[in-house]
């Protein structure tokens, strides 16, 4: 989209991205982050009556549940790829054996090899059907790219450490299974550090929290930080 090439343009003309999404509870800042995709499952099957006929019907949201099973174990624990089934779409009426149904899962990976591997795993997984004369079709669309840790992330690291030690302080470094804008910066070769803004955690939840101790220590790294950068010390 637009906002997608003026980030990246953006990053081209600058030296350095630091981007401020929530810093790790731990008091962390983020120098790896995994790329995002979406992946659908449609179903197209038969309907009928479900008290008078169900037997004429081919049911679409039963071979989606199938698909979900099997297909939600495309993950790669040790790759870091995670597949989870998040939206299901089926029928409307109790009595009507439904002829359409559709899931969305939330894809995950470290490298972009990873979703070729699962777009490829989607089509010939799903080729396994449990309801007969129903048809399946997969696809993924690509989101955010991944956010590599670098020795350019690295030495932005080091730098931060350093600005956070003259407040006592200790930043941990961590990787997120969360996409962000800052995939964007990377992805066109601009040194880049996540996690700059303030310290908090469960996000997406309703125990979502900040902690507004940190606000004050994170101006202060941020605005040194900035200050480094630009040759002033």
């Amino acid at each position: 989209g637009v906002a997608t090439e003026l980030i990246k343009k953006t990053a081209k003309e600058h030296d350095v991205t630091l981007n401020l999404e929530p810093g790790r509870p731990a008091d962390g800042l983020v120098v790896w982050r995994k790329g995002s995709a979406t992946a659908l499952v449609e179903v197209k099957g038969k309907a009928s009556h479900a008290g008078v006929a169900p037997e004429l019907g081919r049911n679409a949201a039963t071979e989606v549940a199938h698909q979900i099973l099997q297909l939600g174990k495309l993950g790669d624990e040790e790759k870091k790829t995670t597949v989870n089934f998040t939206v299901l779409k089926a029928g409307d009426r109790t009595n009507v054996i439904p002829d359409q149904a559709s899931a969305k899962a939330d894809v995950r990976a470290a490298v972009p090899e990873e979703f070729d591997r699962v777009e490829q795993d989607l089509a010939r997984v799903s080729a396994n059907k449990l309801v007969p004369d129903t048809e399946v079709k997969t696809s993924l669309v690509r989101g955010l790219p991944p956010m590599p840790q670098t020795p350019q992330s690295d030495a932005l690291v080091a730098m931060a450490q350093g600005i956070y030690g003259e407040l006592g302080r200790t930043l941990t470094i961590e990787g997120s299974g969360g996409a962000a804008d800052s995939s964007l910066s990377a992805s066109v070769g601009t040194p880049t550090l996540d996690g700059f803004g303030i310290v908090g955690g469960n996000i997406h939840t309703p125990e979502e929290y900040a902690e507004v101790g940190s606000v004050a220590p994170r101006i202060y790294l941020l605005s040194r930080m900035i200050m480094k950068l630009s040759g002033q010390q």
